[in-house]
């Protein structure tokens, strides 16, 4: 049961980003999302990756979802980047 929590969890929270890329792509623009919130998540989720690895938790789970959501981040910035107001 632990770890379905583990899998929701990494999958809920990696999974967001893509409504707000996916619109960012059918609408050529970005205007509408947030780059401040995106850089605050991502030092989130990079603070997260830091603070399991450091501690050295044994929580495959929340590691697997700070990566995952950093990654996805990640991926939300670039796309923002992208398609930016020029």
């Amino acid at each position: 049961m632990e770890n379905l929590f583990g899998i929701v969890l990494s999958i809920s929270f990696s999974t967001a980003y893509f409504p707000q890329i996916m619109k960012m792509v059918k609408r050529k623009k970005s205007d509408d999302v947030s780059l401040i919130m995106l850089l605050v998540n991502g030092l989130g989720y990079s603070s997260g990756v830091l603070y399991v690895v450091m501690k050295q938790l044994d929580a495959f789970w929340l590691r697997f979802n700070y990566i995952a959501g950093f990654i996805m981040t990640v991926l939300c910035i670039i796309a923002w980047y992208i398609y930016k107001e020029k």
